[in-house]
């Protein structure tokens, strides 16, 4: 039952990303039980990261453990195999990636694009599936014709769905908040949990309850999970993953990038407020 964390990509307020707060945030993570880091996932804000700024993010990882899946996906090819070059020199346990979005593509190509990624890794190459924000489902019949992949995160409320990839025998993780007692009790290898930056003590207690048959406890925690991440979503999800930790971790992890800008002071108020009162049920 691992606990996975995709981490926030921490920006200073001209955009930068500060690495001292990478290394921070990671090592607060593994100290509260978080056992791998994911690094420039969705909640890092990686499809708007440049090659650049995900080597960035993982070397600022990489100092602190090895226990890192390198998300390495990008619409142009030779960016990600860059990357996944830059990964071969490193111990780490995967690079990931999500399929190429945006653009209507046959499957057959999405199939070559993750051999073409196989073939130039000599670490393991994980599966990032994501239909909801990339158009794409990867599932797991594609996944067997692929033939290489050898773990994925699935972000799918579909929860058979993300069973069938574990009939193939690979590393299996669901990336949504809400199936996160879900995934640790029904046989997955873990979850994969955004709201583990600023809660990991709450997919801690899921984990302990379900390890010692305390069934009731593991559900009260996940509800209080839901709340929050719920609670978030009205305000700007990505956004509110920022104030949270420092709210309920002690310490800043700098700002998001435009787009994804920050709170209003008023809504940064509201939400500690709401969020401290659903912390304590």
């Amino acid at each position: 039952m691992e606990i996975v964390v995709p981490i926030v990509t921490p920006f200073t307020s001209d955009g930068k990303i500060d690495e001292t707060k990478v290394r921070t945030h990671v090592e607060n993570l593994l100290k509260k039980g978080v056992d791998i880091i994911f690094v420039n996932g969705t909640t890092g804000l990686g499809p708007a990261l440049s090659a650049e700024e995900k080597r960035k993010m993982f070397d600022a990882t990489i100092e602190v453990t090895d226990k890192v899946i390198f998300q390495v996906g990008s619409l142009n090819l030779s960016e990600t195999m860059e990357l996944v070059s830059y990964a071969n020199k490193k111990d780490l346990i995967a690079v990931a990636s999500y399929p190429p979005y945006y653009f209507s593509i046959p499957k057959e190509f999405i199939v070559k694009y993750f051999k073409d990624i196989c073939s130039k890794s000599s670490n393991a190459v994980y599966l990032y599936n994501y239909p909801s924000a990339t158009g794409k489902d990867v599932d797991a019949d594609m996944v067997k014709e692929i033939g290489c992949i050898s773990g994925v995160k699935d972000t799918n409320p579909d929860f058979a769905h993300t069973l069938r990839y574990k009939e193939l025998g690979i590393k299996t993780y669901n990336g949504s908040d809400s199936l996160a007692m879900t995934s640790m009790a029904s046989g997955l290898d873990g979850t994969v949990s955004g709201a583990g930056n600023y809660a990991p003590e709450i997919l801690n207690q899921i984990r302990e309850s379900l390890r010692n048959g305390d069934v009731g406890s593991a559900i009260k925690n996940q509800f209080v999970l839901i709340d929050l991440v719920n609670l978030t979503k009205r305000v700007g999800q990505f956004s509110a993953i920022y104030e949270l930790v420092e709210e309920f971790q002690g310490y800043s992890v700098g700002y998001p990038r435009d787009p994804i800008y920050p709170l209003s002071k008023d809504n940064s108020e509201k939400l500690r407020e709401e969020a401290r009162k659903i912390w304590k049920k």
